[in-house]
């Protein structure tokens, strides 16, 4: 059963725009998952546009970037047909690569590492990746459940990494009563840390092969806001879930070396988009074009364990209207003539 969710806030007012504080995701019409099939790669697990046609995927193994053409119909928001390219592949001293970010002023690749907790910075034409430090919290992760997430807006200036389940001195993993609780770092253009927060995941039904209901990937949108997918285990399956942040009111974690036993705010969350997925496990989140109708393509894509199919499920994301505030100049007081 699909559910689509509206946020709606307050409207705030800045200097000169008043915006309207909504958003949603809605199904693209007419097309359920498109199914991309190549058996030159498998678990394609993060996604990123990179302009017009093209994007770019990571997998769990080997360490390559994915090359994939993708065009989507501006009129309805559909896939209309799809291609993987020759694979680019690079060393590092980190690996299954989990998500994927592009800066396009520099042409760089960011990439996050599961093995070994890291983020990785790829530049044109360069054939090893650079370590990037971290905060030295994440290195504490539990196996398989370490750096699952990272995003980049290029009108932002942000980037935003996030462990996929509960770091050790953060407390005991989900359960079917209580979700996990993450980190959810963010950091300036020049990869500097500037905030942290924690979220609180959904419980999981059940845990399979260690994992439970987790931060798969992150996306953040021009405003700066942030959606925040989760894929966990429950009746029917996996299921996706696509959440707004709030960190109004949300404790900071950066001089926190543990959450356990502490009292901190976790970040506030609004639904948005639910999908129970079946056996197919969407991991990566991605910002596409603008459509015709001034919505913007969101893509979730699927780690194929194994497979040579790989899912992509398009949607469509519907960002407030930004309008201009007409201010009335001042009157001047009215001097009487005599």
């Amino acid at each position: 059963m699909l559910a689509r969710l509206t946020a709606v806030f307050g409207c705030a007012l800045l200097v000169g725009v008043a915006q309207a504080q909504e958003i949603t995701i809605e199904k693209v019409a007419g097309q359920e998952i498109f199914g991309l099939k190549s058996a030159a790669v498998t678990d394609l697990s993060g996604l990123v546009w990179t302009g017009g046609d093209s994007f770019c995927a990571v997998t769990d193994h080997p360490n390559t970037l994915v090359p994939l053409t993708l065009k989507i119909d501006p009129a309805t928001g559909r896939i209309a047909s799809g291609e993987i390219g020759g694979v680019i592949e690079f060393d590092a001293d980190a690996s299954d690569l989990e998500g994927i970010a592009y800066v396009r002023a520099t042409r760089t690749f960011y990439l996050a590492a599961e093995t070994g907790s890291a983020v990785l910075r790829l530049g044109p034409g360069q054939p090893r990746a650079l370590r990037l430090p971290v905060p030295a919290v994440f290195a504490r992760a539990r196996k398989n459940l370490s750096l699952e997430s990272l995003t980049w807006n290029d009108t932002a200036q942000q980037f935003w990494i996030a462990n996929e389940e509960t770091l050790l001195p953060d407390g005991p993993l989900g359960t079917a009563e209580i979700g996990s609780l993450v980190r959810l770092q963010r950091l300036d253009a020049r990869f500097r840390p500037t905030a942290q927060f924690a979220w609180r995941t959904e419980p999981a039904g059940f845990r399979f092969r260690g994992a439970g209901n987790g931060v798969s990937d992150l996306c953040v949108l021009p405003d700066g806001r942030l959606l925040v997918l989760e894929r966990g285990f429950a009746a029917g399956g996996l299921h996706l879930r696509i959440f707004l942040a709030d960190f109004r009111g949300a404790t900071d974690t950066t001089r926190l070396p543990a959450l356990d036993g502490v009292a901190c705010t976790p970040a506030q969350k609004t639904l948005l988009y639910e999908q129970t997925t079946g056996f197919i496990n969407f991991e990566g989140l991605a910002l596409g074009p603008v459509l015709a109708d001034g919505t913007r393509s969101l893509l979730a894509i699927a780690d194929s364990n194994g497979g040579d199919t790989h899912a992509i499920l398009p949607l469509k994301l519907r960002l407030p209207a930004v309008r201009p505030v007409v201010e009335k100049a001042p009157t001047k007081p009215r001097r009487d003539r005599k």
